[in-house]
């Protein structure tokens, strides 16, 4: 019974101490999170149920007022939509044009590296710098798109495409695909390498044109890589803050208003740290939904 006991402790010993230097491993980095990223959203999630302004130090709960003001306000309705616009407008865009790129570049051959480096460029360069790029670009009176139009004979399409309500979503959806899709093709390039050359012969065998190809073998064989890049696409879409911010300041009006930008400005224009954080908790629940839907979508199975 002793030897058998000996035993029983030991392994319960060697268990102990596996485990404790495992937590004792994780433990900083557990640390860091709690007090970076859990303490901060709890707090957010508390503030957004008071009046405080983010400099006194007091404050007075007020329930669900501050979510019933940012719904009832007259701007939600247009920052509602323009999230929904540049959901429909930006993720589809991006994600087709990227997994073009990656299937062109992959089989392109000795150049690829090159067309990565060229698409991925932007990627290296912050946003706030992006902004200024596209504002020199888009400048009605003295952008390089202005110029490349007058030289093509097409200047009756000049116009300030950051001062319309009809055209500044567009013009910067075209700067945030700019900006973004290198990051996603290479992505995509992972999904493709895993592809197994085998079935691009066989097809080849077969007579299977390219359009073929990509949407009954390469497609299906990347799903993974298109999940992520739609999840990913979606949810920074819908945080998106400093190009908005550096291009248009949320105009003309709130024609470019995001939700991530409009809780900035009731923070720290407004000073009403508390309906800020409402629109924070509203802007990751919608996130939260949006992120569930698409994967549950995009991992059904065609049987269900």
């Amino acid at each position: 019974m002793k030897k058998r006991d000996n035993g029983k402790q030991k392994r319960w010993s060697g268990w102990d101490s596996k485990y404790i230097n495992a937590a004792l491993f994780v433990l900083p980095a557990v640390l860091l999170v709690t007090v970076f990223l859990v303490y901060p959203i709890i707090l957010s999630f508390k503030y957004s149920f008071t009046d405080w302004n983010g400099v006194s130090e007091e404050y007075h709960l007020m329930g669900l007022e501050n979510y019933r003001n940012v719904i009832a306000s007259s701007e939600f309705k247009t920052l509602f939509s323009n999230t929904f616009y540049l959901i429909i407008l930006y993720v589809p865009v991006l994600n087709i044009m990227a997994i073009l790129f990656a299937v062109i570049i992959y089989d392109i051959g000795r150049a690829a590296n090159f067309y990565k480096v060229v698409l991925f460029l932007p990627n290296i360069v912050s946003m706030v710098v992006v902004g200024f790029i596209w504002r020199t670009i888009y400048n009605p009176a003295t952008g390089p798109l202005v110029y490349l139009l007058e030289k093509m004979g097409m200047e009756n399409l000049i116009q300030d495409w950051l001062g319309q309500k009809q055209t500044v979503m567009p013009a910067l959806s075209a700067a945030i695909v700019w900006f973004a899709v290198g990051f996603y093709v290479l992505i995509y390039l992972g999904g493709l390498s895993t592809v197994p050359e085998e079935l691009y012969e066989a097809a080849a065998v077969d007579g299977i044109n390219w359009w073929q190809k990509l949407w009954r073998i390469t497609l299906p064989l990347i799903v993974q890589s298109v999940t992520i890049n739609i999840i990913v696409s979606t949810i920074a879409i819908l945080t998106l803050f400093d190009l908005p911010y550096v291009l248009t300041q949320g105009g003309p009006g709130y024609a470019s208003q995001t939700m991530a930008l409009m809780s900035y400005q009731y923070a720290f224009k407004a000073m009403s740290q508390g309906k800020a954080m409402a629109m924070a908790v509203m802007l990751t629940l919608i996130t939260v939904v949006f992120a569930v839907a698409e994967l549950f979508v995009l991992n059904r199975k065609p049987s269900d």
